[in-house]
């Protein structure tokens, strides 16, 4: 990545998966889980890291500890 930050060269990441997986789109009768397991794993991710934003937020903000 630009910052270096990023994911190394040789290391897979599931968006990478994602796009190689554009390749086999047309036959997702033989290879429909190259793209569903990584976009499910991607979906279930970011879900579960907005729950924990929204658990940390309700817990730590004062204003809305009053209104419940």
């Amino acid at each position: 990545s630009f910052l270096g930050i990023g994911v190394q060269e040789g290391y897979t990441d599931w968006g990478q998966i994602v796009s190689f997986a554009r390749a086999y789109i047309l036959s997702l009768d033989r290879y429909w889980f190259i793209i569903v397991y990584p976009g499910m794993a991607l979906l279930l991710y970011g879900l579960g890291w907005n729950l924990v934003g929204d658990a940390l937020r309700d817990i730590l903000d004062p204003k809305l500890r009053g209104k419940r």
